[in-house]
């Protein structure tokens, strides 16, 4: 049997965290140490068996809350045909409710600094599950809502409440996985948006053919899905862990194989101290910029779908009911394609390449829903589910930064930034869709088709820089070797990637 050997001398070395810091992570710092720094001999089914192990136990987690704020999140557009609009009086003939889907953003925005530090300052578990238990309770109060100032209100505040749960994602899937692992699991994940439309949708329909209910159907659903939501934060607070080192279903062996596996990704584990300089150095680096723009030409057009999906399907020609029924083939699509093409991504080591391939389909889709004959229903629906793989494309997206952004706040930084520019293309996009031009919103399918155009253009443009990085860290360590010798404590002492010689970007 193979053996993965890791040998590396006990010496001391100097780790960054001052005083403070080695009082408060003081266990982290003693397994980190004995994983770097210590011979450890494991066989490579040892490491098999913790991986598997961490997936048995993690990956469900991660997958239901997913899904579970996803279905969340894109309540409105559901209860926009189960008679929200017309139920609080919400005037149709103006931006109203593309407002209340904007506004969802804003909160979204507003919480992404305050998150991004307590993230960092913070035991990620116990950060994560108490806005679960939030958003829940928030989104319980939509029930309560009779008119466009309360509703406004409580999507402002289950946007800030959600905002934390993708970049923590990020990082809790960089903490417990090596880089070439890291798409898949997050695939595993992300594919749960597409699952959860699946299962709301005949959630919907089947509310929405309620026959003078005594609760309003879009009532019900609201207090469902809060419900649902609370009793799973409550859980996540005891199950959901803070760290390899502070997990208890892992042996003190388990924890220092699942630390050391992860070598190999040069990046920190569980190093709670902010460093400004990586802020600095993030805010200087071409990809931090990158990230940003294709998050916005992704968004802008996620943003409106996510408001106006139903609306859209219904204005092709099809009920209501059915309309609710019919976003099950844009789910599915959503589901496959971040299992299928983000899994290929993790084998052949490339992220941009296949992120562009996924954002070619909903491209194609918007070409079709403006092209195709306004009387061909099954056309117009199909394009409409191909916009089900733009999803792929930003997790690819994700995962890049996840593997190339290294140093922990250099790390929380870039991800914040992307997140930020998600928050404003989720903000513009719903005010793309015009009420003027309903009921086809040709003018909100033309913008979406061009920057989607514009994703796949960005992908490229940092497929370009990373793959010149490479080349220019390739010619200069033929040339000086000496130089660009990998510090063996890069990881203990949470160095960025900038500062990492022998670190290759992922193209």
């Amino acid at each position: 049997m193979a053996e993965d050997k890791v040998q590396v001398e006990n010496t001391a070395q100097e780790v960054p965290y001052g005083e403070e810091g080695l009082k408060r992570h003081g266990d982290i710092l003693d397994l980190a140490a004995r994983a770097h720094y210590e011979h450890i001999d494991y066989t490579e089914e040892e490491s098999r068996s913790v991986l598997r192990k961490i997936d048995w136990r993690l990956m469900p987690m991660l997958v239901w809350i997913y899904g579970l704020q996803y279905a969340d999140k894109q309540s409105l557009t559901f209860a926009s045909l189960m008679n929200i609009r017309q139920d609080i009086n919400l005037n149709l003939a103006s931006q109203e409710y593309s407002w209340c889907g904007s506004i969802f953003y804003a909160g979204y925005l507003a919480a992404q600094l305050p998150a991004t530090y307590m993230m960092k300052r913070l035991p990620i578990g116990k950060f994560i599950s108490v806005t679960i238990i939030a958003w829940s309770i928030i989104l319980s109060c939509h029930a309560l809502v009779h008119n466009y100032t309360g509703l406004l209100i409580c999507r402002f505040l289950l946007g800030f409440f959600e905002a934390s749960i993708t970049p923590a994602f990020v990082l809790i899937i960089s903490m417990w996985y090596r880089r070439t692992e890291q798409a898949g699991r997050m695939a595993l994940f992300l594919a749960a948006n597409g699952l959860a439309t699946i299962i709301v949708s005949p959630v919907a329909y089947g509310l929405s053919g309620l026959v003078n209910p005594s609760i309003a159907s879009w009532k019900v659903l609201y207090i469902l899905f809060g419900l649902l939501t609370f009793f799973t934060g409550v859980f996540y607070f005891f199950a959901l862990p803070d760290s390899q080192i502070k997990v208890g279903w892992l042996s003190e062996r388990e924890k220092a194989i699942a630390v050391d596996r992860i070598k190999e990704n040069a990046q920190g584990i569980g190093n709670y101290v902010w460093q400004w300089y990586q802020v600095k150095e993030a805010f200087l680096d071409p990809r931090t910029y990158l990230y940003f723009s294709f998050s916005m030409f992704m968004n802008i057009p996620n943003g409106g779908i996510g408001t106006f999906g139903s609306l859209i399907i219904n204005s092709f020609g099809y009920s209501k009911r059915i309309s609710l029924l019919f976003n099950l083939p844009l789910g599915a699509i959503d589901m496959f394609c971040k299992l299928i093409i983000m899994n290929l991504s993790d084998r052949f080591r490339d992220r941009t390449g296949f992120a562009m391939f996924a954002m070619c389909l909903p491209f194609v889709g918007g070409l079709i829903m403006l092209l195709a004959p306004q009387n061909n229903k099954g056309v117009l629906l199909f394009g409409y589910s191909l916009i089900g793989a733009a999803g792929t494309g930003w997790g690819l997206l994700m995962t890049s930064l996840s593997v190339n952004t290294v140093g922990y706040t250099k790390k929380a930084t870039a991800g914040a930034v992307q997140i930020i520019a998600y928050g404003i293309g989720n903000w513009i996009g719903p005010q793309t869709f015009q009420a003027k031009t309903a009921p086809h919103y040709r003018t909100g399918k033309m913008i979406l088709t061009i920057f989607y155009g514009l994703a796949i253009a960005n992908l490229f443009v940092l497929r370009m820089v990373n793959w010149s990085a490479n080349k220019r860290r390739d010619k200069k360590t033929r040339e000086d070797p000496a130089s660009m010798v990998q510090p063996e404590d890069a990881a203990a002492r949470d160095l960025t990637d900038k500062e990492q010689p022998a670190f290759r970007y992922m193209l």
